[in-house]
């Protein structure tokens, strides 16, 4: 089999597979449709849609700039060339995904834990080098507090830095399952901060929060070890919420019903969005698979066997 006789077959499985990702993302559409908008004072145990104010008793910082959220995500990629394909290979991410926030509605608000979330979010911020671009301080003093070489023989390498965030009071809509959880907004609080007391106490703990050992603990690493704090906090959350039928109750990903989409589109853009998508996969998929079928019948003289 020769190396355009591969491609072909990589086309084929890829339109397979773009086929069926459109048919997920149509019924994603359907699905957001279909269920009626609850409201948080008035919603039931199970699937639900709400739409709401997103809310931290403490924001974040975002890695990359520094905007304040209660959510954030980032990628870092450097251009590689290998032979005579080239690709972006990511080199460094990192998510807030176990961090919970408030969503709020004003007829009241409800924990959210976004564990196990298929985020739809926009690009808040991205940047790629080239020839005449200088690395802003702000990714370069990332890079340094990481340990991330990013120069090579010709100056700094090929790089594509994205970050994606939910800001405190953006809108947001969340589909996902409304179930029991065990403690309150103020049992959660005193463990997380006894939790991170403890850890500020703990010398042998603050050096490893340190990931790159120079002796500082910078936003980003400190972020990384609340995070993880409250990561533990969740597992706890989860594993009780199965014993005490008396707990309140927090928006997350089912056990049963596995779709959980967090978005800062409004509900018309984020229908507007899947339908694009599945109209993609659907019919470009189907038409590159075909196509690359109709080559491989001639490559291989199919029809010449079919006589």
């Amino acid at each position: 089999m020769n190396e355009a006789t591969v491609y072909v077959v990589l086309f084929f499985l890829f339109g397979i597979g773009a086929f069926f990702w459109g048919f997920m993302r149509l019924r994603r559409k359907r699905l957001i449709e279909n269920i009626p908008t609850s409201t948080i004072r008035g919603l039931a145990l199970g699937l639900v849609e709400l739409t709401g104010k997103a809310k931290r008793d403490k924001p974040l910082k975002s890695p990359l700039t520094g905007t304040d959220c209660v959510l954030y995500r980032y990628t870092i990629e450097r251009y590689e060339k290998r032979g005579r394909s080239s690709s972006w290979v990511t080199i460094a991410k990192g998510d807030t995904y176990y961090c919970p926030f408030w969503i709020d509605d004003g007829t009241g608000k409800i924990f959210v834990f976004p564990q196990g979330a298929e985020m739809i979010l926009p690009v808040d911020y991205e940047f790629t080098t080239g020839w005449g671009r200088t690395l802003p301080l702000n990714l370069s003093g990332f890079m340094d507090r990481h340990g991330i070489r990013y120069r090579n023989l010709f100056g700094v390498a090929t790089l594509r830095f994205k970050e994606w965030c939910i800001c405190p009071d953006e809108t947001v809509y969340v589909l996902g399952v409304a179930k029991k959880s065990q403690k309150n907004l103020d049992d959660y609080k005193d463990k997380l901060f006894k939790r991170i007391k403890e850890l500020k106490d703990n010398p042998d703990k603050m050096k490893a929060v340190d990931l790159n050992k120079d002796g500082q603990i910078s936003p980003e690493e400190w972020d990384s070890a609340v995070s993880k704090i409250e990561q533990g906090l969740l597992e706890e959350e989860i594993n009780s919420c199965q014993r005490n039928d008396l707990a309140d109750v927090i928006i997350g990903k089912g056990d049963v019903e596995k779709i959980f989409i967090i978005s800062d589109y409004s509900q018309k853009d984020l229908v507007n969005t899947l339908f694009w998508q599945s109209l993609l996969g659907v019919f470009g998929g189907g038409v590159v698979s075909l196509v690359a079928l109709w080559l491989l019948i001639l490559r291989f003289q199919l029809f010449e066997l079919l006589k």
